[in-house]
């Protein structure tokens, strides 16, 4: 028997796990029910593992078939990248310029700095990856992208390389009604009795915090935690407490319910970068990083830089 696996096999399995029916998988690779169920058989028979059993008349997928799937998701992604290179050599974009950034950086600056560089080099592909800012940096190291944008000091991490763009200071996310809202700063003995939305105890920022009210001696009402800033001024916006976050993030709000005031004593917030090692032509990388640099100073107030 042929014990060859085809792209087909690893995209009916893929479909399969994620619509979770033979009907629903069939639709969304645009083929019949049969396809999908002779495929499924195929690829089980060709690696020896069953991967799915049958529960009342619905396919549950087994342990083994949940353990496989992250492997055929990056083998797939790997296979559309390599189709998206062909297709921009086909279509003469010469160029490729991969970026990965921490929410904060990649929702806030970079989509202006992005659009500005686009709009010079529209013969260079440029992909915006966000994720958190360890493992942005794990992408750049492992050279799976040309430049990163994290929200860490060259100081705390082992990683070499990495240049400061700003240094900002941390603000405090208010209700717009609330008492606080009409102060100019607010210090950690203003937090007396406020319910606060705050980040997890892992993050940098937060272990600053920690130790900055406890030499004050000041006890929070730590009600929530999230590590997503933004998601932490949607949580103020619906009356959850303050929170204390990022400038750029804070600068990326533009709703009226949530006033925004400078946290004292100053707590640095450093945005950084990084290039890789395999990193793209300088023709297209030195003005992408430019436009970079200059995003982030015209977004951020000079009062909320350090």
């Amino acid at each position: 028997m042929d014990k060859k696996i085809t792209l087909r096999h690893l995209e009916a399995f893929r479909a399969l796990m994620l619509r979770r029916s033979v009907t629903a998988a069939a639709q969304s690779l645009e083929v019949t029910q049969p396809v999908v169920t002779r495929l499924i058989a195929e690829f089980e028979a060709r690696i020896g593992v069953p991967l799915f059993e049958r529960v009342k008349s619905r396919l549950q997928p087994t342990s083994a078939a949940t353990l496989l799937l992250e492997d055929v998701h990056q083998a797939l992604m790997g296979i559309e990248r390599i189709r998206n290179i062909s297709e921009n050599v086909r279509f003469r974009r010469l160029q490729r310029l991969e970026v990965t950034a921490a929410p904060a950086m990649a929702t806030s600056f970079l989509p202006s700095a992005i659009a500005k560089f686009s709009a010079q080099f529209p013969e260079t592909l440029v992909t915006l990856h966000m994720q958190a800012s360890p493992a942005a940096l794990d992408m750049v190291q492992a050279e799976r992208c040309d430049i990163g944008f994290v929200m860490l000091s060259p100081d705390h991490t082992r990683f070499k390389g990495l240049e400061t763009l700003v240094i900002g200071k941390l603000v405090v996310a208010v209700p717009a009604g609330h008492k606080l809202a009409r102060k100019t700063s607010l210090s950690p003995i203003d937090f007396v009795d406020e319910p606060l939305v705050s980040l997890p105890t892992m993050m940098e920022t937060r272990t600053k915090l920690d130790s900055l009210f406890l030499v004050n001696r000041v006890q929070r009402r730590v009600n929530i935690e999230t590590q997503i800033s933004y998601a932490a001024i949607k949580l103020v916006e619906a009356g959850a407490g303050l929170a204390i976050i990022d400038p750029l993030t804070a600068c990326s709000y533009h709703g009226p319910d949530v006033k925004f005031v400078l946290f004292e004593p100053a707590v640095p917030c450093e945005y950084s970068m990084v290039v890789s090692n395999r990193h793209a032509s300088t023709l297209v990388l030195k003005p992408f990083i430019d436009l970079a640099k200059a995003e982030i100073k015209r977004m951020l107030p000079k009062r909320w830089i350090l």
